[in-house]
């Protein structure tokens, strides 16, 4: 063995403890804790130190070592979808490597020594995934030049024959100019080039990945798209890959309506008599599970801090290890309003779709991270919502102090009603205290107005209300009165 892998195992070994396969199927991310696994035919243990992600009873992804090696490990615990899983995989992989396209290696394919847990475990490379680099930007120009790279390595797959069913932003890799492929389990390899139909069906799936960014940046990257498969740029391919990119928009915020109500890779979903609790999977912690089993008690903590108690909400800014976050408990006032209420979706509900479908779709927003439905008989009664704490001051505050930025940060607000348009919703109580300043970004609190309109007629008479009341903020504050009449009229 090589002196760094005895290093490395030894380095590890002190501090991960052999688990068995029934402690990993039942684990969480609250629960599980560094680990080290026996594997069939491998001298060498797995060790596995940071966990990705985890679905219990079916599957989890960690970051560890191996014979001295860092490693992404993939561990199965359903036999069956197991091994159609892992097939797969690999299949996609090795077809990758062979079409010359950068992708982790396969080091080991196997099962644990007990035979009951099934491996998988690929070459780590440390990079950035394309998701975050995205979610991250300041601006469109700052990410513009990897964009068109990305588009440019989507071409050159797709004159190889190599198709990628469930194609997002999370299956590429940033490492320095190196662009890496991630996931092949749904990689299709034909060796012949996809034909132009094919091709604009999946760039669109591609650019609905954009969210409200697309409408522009679509037209910019399919010109890199096209010049690199020789294509002269038809108007009909144009409207193709608009409907393309339409057609899986809508269907990608169909499929994530109905994941994030139900439990999944990303998101539990905890049914009880006494009412139901959701909560995103990636903020589980001890901290939080105590805190949604019971609410209540975080606006007494010593250290919670009250921003509004009123008849119908009641809101405070809270900290769960040690980090801040906003819980808000949506009121009932008397018997008549909470029999009124028991009939309809709870407020904590609606903010929960509505903050996810602003945050898949690009619009900033204060991330919801949980809501709890309490319940009486199966009727819905209190409910309670758990949002991202965003650091920064109001619109009313930044403009009254910042001259200098004030024109840039104007029409940075402005985009932002204009990418809520672009989903046929308007935020229903814009007071400049419902717009926040992070990292000189304008973000939207306060869902609780929002509205999605069926129809181009309705959502236009709710917008110009929308304006106008919007307007009313400045008043008292010429300036930037006359600073938005301008861009509006625009």
């Amino acid at each position: 063995m090589a002196i760094n892998s005895i290093m490395t195992n030894i380095k590890f070994s002190q501090y991960s403890k052999e688990t068995t396969w029934r402690n990993l199927q039942q684990a969480s991310l609250a629960t599980l804790k560094p680990f080290q696994l026996q594997l069939m035919d491998s001298e060498q243990p797995l060790y596995c130190e940071e966990f990705v992600r985890v679905l219990p009873g079916k599957r989890l992804v960690a970051f560890g070592h191996w014979a001295g090696k860092e490693v992404v490990a993939k561990l199965f615990f359903a036999p069956r979808q197991a091994t159609r899983h892992i097939a797969r995989d690999v299949q996609g992989i090795n077809g990758l490597k062979t079409a010359g396209v950068l992708t982790p290696t396969i080091y080991f394919q196997g099962v644990s020594q007990d035979k009951h847990i099934q491996v998988l475990l690929f070459e780590r490379i440390k990079g950035l995934g394309l998701d975050d680099i995205w979610r991250l930007k300041q601006d469109v120009e700052e990410v513009l030049p990897l964009m068109h790279a990305v588009t440019l390595e989507l071409a050159t797959q797709h004159v190889l024959g190599i198709l990628q069913h469930d194609l997002h932003f999370k299956n590429f890799l940033i490492k320095g100019k190196n662009i890496y492929t991630l996931d092949g389990g749904e990689v299709e390899i034909s060796h012949t080039p996809l034909d132009k139909k094919e091709s604009l069906n999946n760039l669109g799936l591609f650019c609905a990945q954009l969210g409200v960014e697309a409408k522009g940046l679509m037209q910019i990257l399919f010109q890199t798209y096209a010049k690199s498969r020789g294509w002269l740029i038809k108007k009909q391919d144009i409207d193709d890959l608009k409907s393309a990119m339409l057609k899986h928009s809508k269907k990608r915020w169909k499929n994530f309506r109905k994941k994030i109500m139900r439990t999944c890779s990303a998101f539990v979903r905890v049914n009880r008599s006494t009412g139901i609790t959701l909560y995103d999977r990636s903020y589980e912690s001890v901290d939080l599970l105590n805190c949604l089993k019971n609410p209540d008690t975080v606006f007494s903590a010593t250290d919670t801090v009250m921003l509004k108690e009123g008849r119908s909400a009641t809101v405070a800014k809270i900290y769960l290890k040690g980090k801040p976050y906003v819980m808000k408990r949506y009121n009932i006032k008397n018997a008549t309003h909470g029999l009124r209420r028991s009939l309809r979706a709870t407020r904590a509900a609606m903010g929960w779709q509505l903050g996810q479908h602003l945050i898949l779709m690009g619009v900033a927003t204060a991330k919801p991270i949980a809501f709890i439905e309490k319940r009486f008989l199966g009727l819905r009664a209190r409910s309670y919502l758990l949002m991202e704490y965003i650091e920064g001051e109001n619109a009313g505050e930044f403009f009254a102090h910042d001259d200098e930025n004030a024109l840039p940060m104007a029409k940075k607000i402005v985009t932002l009603f204009e990418n809520l348009a672009q989903l046929n919703l308007t935020h229903g109580d814009l007071k400049k205290t419902n717009i926040l300043m992070r990292d000189h970004t304008p973000v939207f609190i306060d869902l609780d107005g929002m509205k999605e309109h069926r129809t181009k007629l309705g959502f236009k008479r709710a917008f110009q209300q929308e304006m106008k009341r919007f307007m009313l903020n400045w008043r008292n504050q010429p300036k930037t009165y006359k600073l938005f009449e301008e861009l509006l009229n625009q």
